[in-house]
């Protein structure tokens, strides 16, 4: 079974607006000739800020707006949207959110001190992505059983590298050990190059991570990815299997995602003006096609969705995160 692609969604579900929005029968904002900030927690040049990016350049037309994009890179997003939620709700600024700042980072942090339900505006979902277990070319193994057996057999083979302490690749991991009565060691990079560099380079036996760090150097052999989260196969890997194939819970079927906000009592007129450019922009075939490029796929939803999403992945990964024991501070 194929992903599928990316299928426009009805206005009507695409601006269900949350109770958090104001106004909620206003008509949409007119942004012409303004300038908007989207803050990214993000380094430039990293795959969260080229979809903010990628999403602000080509939202221009629609809203006929400028937007200018403000790395505050610290913290995995944390700070940015500590910063963020303390704005005004003047109808031109924008934060770039994904699901490690608004679930794995409020369960596993004291120091968070938003509330990733109330202290933000859904606006627009913009993209999905999956993440995938992979292990070094040099490794035995042909599948995940048959590396779930080594592990157990070999202490020396139990590591997985993961891009952060406490992320979704954390308890990914976490998940896959525990089902197999294995305690696997995550071990915590700074970021997924250095983390990849290792892999291939067999100073760590396998490692977590968004499947776009990984499929290029699967594809040149470097790698073998041998299982992605998400509910179908990735079109291109169709002889990887899906966690669910392989028996693993519903949680290992999630995929990650990427989306906009804006400030806390900001209207549902300028929530629904983004959202409804957003939902443009990700139609387009060329954004669809860069977006497959860099591991994400195209999946514009609006307000109603956004808050959703945000909602239901905390309720997945909480009695998880629980269980584990694990905390960041």
């Amino acid at each position: 079974m194929k992903r599928r692609s990316f299928v426009p969604l009805a206005a009507a579900a695409l601006f269900a607006c949350s109770g958090a929005l104001t106004g909620a029968h206003a008509q949409p904002a007119d942004l012409k000739g303004q300038t908007l900030r989207l803050v990214v927690g993000f380094p430039a040049g990293g795959t969260a800020d080229a979809v903010a990016r990628m999403f602000a350049q080509e939202m221009k037309a629609p809203l006929g707006a400028t937007i200018n994009v403000d790395n505050k890179a610290v913290a995995g997003g944390q700070i940015a949207a500590e910063y963020f939620r303390s704005l005004p709700a003047d109808g031109k600024t924008l934060l770039l959110g994904n699901s490690h700042m608004f679930s794995t980072l409020p369960l596993t942090s004291r120091s968070v001190k938003y509330d990733p339900q109330k202290d933000f505006v859904p606006v627009a979902q913009l993209a999905t992505f999956e993440s995938s277990f992979a292990i070094g070319a040099a490794q035995p193994a042909k599948t995940l059983p048959e590396f779930l057996v080594l592990a157990k057999a070999k202490v020396d083979a139990r590591s997985y590298g993961i891009p952060a302490a406490g992320s979704g690749p954390h308890f990914i991991g976490y998940v896959i050990g525990k089902t197999a009565q294995i305690d696997l060691l995550p071990v915590p990079y700074k970021g997924g190059a250095p983390l990849l560099a290792d892999l291939m380079g067999g100073s760590i036996p396998a490692a977590v991570d968004a499947l776009g760090s990984h499929i290029e150097a699967h594809k040149a052999g470097k790698i073998r990815i041998l299982g992605v989260t998400g509910t179908a196969r990735q079109n291109t890997l169709p002889d990887v299997p899906t966690f669910a194939e392989l028996g693993y819970p519903a949680a290992l079927s999630a995929s990650s995602w990427v989306g906009l906000f804006a400030p806390p009592g900001s209207s549902a007129a300028y929530a629904q003006a983004v959202a409804s450019a957003a939902a443009k922009v990700a139609a387009m075939p060329p954004v669809q096609a860069n977006l497959n490029k860099n591991g994400f796929f195209g999946a514009a939803g609006g307000p109603g969705q956004l808050q959703d999403t945000v909602r239901n992945e905390l309720d997945l990964w909480r009695p998880i995160i629980k269980e584990s024991g694990f905390r960041i501070d």
